[in-house]
């Protein structure tokens, strides 16, 4: 059995898409602030190391951790407190053989020689302090470049940014990212039924929802919605229309119309205007003969139901991932 007749969606939506390139169409910078949801259009690499600076991840008092080896509860070993590195600290020669320096979580670390010992592994009475653990070597402490080196690849290309990719994004000092921009998509609502809400209802026509609906849809999908009216069932009339639309728009989506008078109406209209053309005419499933896919050019073109609930659907199957396409997401 083909893949076509097990899944005719899956095998429809791979010739639609193959029909038009990959995005991004274009790509703008963007600060992070306003990059939520948006498609990067190139990788990001760490323009540091990450962390920057060797910290403390606990509270308690950065020692040189030679000196503590022979430490233990029945030996300890006695250091001299002489300071205490704050956060924000910028600046930390080193620690001497018998010293110690009190420090709190995120305290800058100056040599990779410390350990931090705990409050409760030592005691502290007049400015000297017993050691009664060993520590090693970088124990307690989170060296520089641990969780990423200056260069490392940080988000990939194609990406939905979200929430935790901006935080990161800021963790390495990163304001302002290049991403896809949001493809403009000119919406036709076909039938000379369908009227707009500023009209008075009157028997056989029905209100115009689907404009409003796949607009919705369209911004949450990562595209810019403009809708270009209601069209009557007039061949020369939508194609002078949807030319205008392609001057200006990345994508077309219509609802409705896609057969007047025993004629492929919208099929016709897509062939009409340039190639590839018309790519699926119908699907073989439920509600799949109002289903119209193809390309003009780069830009495609998505004819969806006129029923409001199977109007989202097939935007949902199809004109979806073609917004994904355009953008050049990669994780959707």
């Amino acid at each position: 059995m083909s893949d076509e007749r097990e899944d005719p969606v899956k095998a429809g939506l791979e010739k639609f898409l193959a029909a038009f390139p990959r995005g991004p169409v274009k790509s703008e910078i963007v600060p992070i602030s306003k990059a939520i949801h948006r498609v990067l259009s190139k990788e990001i690499r760490s323009p540091v190391d990450s962390p920057p600076y060797s910290r403390s991840i606990i509270e308690g008092y950065a020692v040189n951790a030679q000196d503590t080896l022979s430490a233990s509860q029945d030996r300890p070993v006695i250091l001299n407190r002489i300071g205490e590195i704050r956060p924000g600290a910028t600046r930390m020669k080193g620690i001497a053989s018998g010293t110690a320096f009190q420090v709190a979580t995120g305290s800058l670390i100056p040599s990779s020689a410390c350990g931090i010992i705990r409050f409760f592994d030592c005691e502290l009475k007049e400015e000297r302090l017993s050691v009664k653990k060993a520590v090693q070597p970088g124990e307690n402490i989170e060296l520089q470049g641990c969780d990423l080196k200056k260069g490392a690849a940080l988000l990939p290309k194609g990406k939905l940014l979200t929430p935790a990719d901006i935080g990161l994004l800021a963790s390495v000092g990163i304001s302002k990212v290049p991403v896809s921009i949001r493809p403009k998509v000119a919406i036709y609502s076909s039938g000379n039924e369908v009227i707009p809400l500023s009209r008075k209802m009157t028997p056989g026509n029905i209100w115009d929802s689907n404009a409003y609906s796949l607009a919705a849809a369209v911004a949450e999908s990562g595209g810019i919605p403009h809708f270009k009216g209601i069209i009557k069932d007039d061949f020369n009339l939508f194609k002078k229309e949807l030319k205008k639309g392609l001057k200006t728009a990345d994508m077309i989506l219509i609802s409705g119309g896609t057969a007047v008078e025993g004629r492929d109406f919208v099929a016709d209209l897509i062939q009409s205007l340039g190639k590839p053309g018309t790519i699926n005419n119908g699907l073989p499933m439920r509600s799949g003969k109002p289903m119209v896919h193809g390309a003009v050019g780069k830009k495609p073109v998505v004819c969806v139901a006129g029923h409001p609930p199977e109007a989202l659907r097939g935007f949902t199957l199809f004109g979806k991932p073609a917004l994904n396409q355009l953008m050049g997401r990669t994780d959707s």
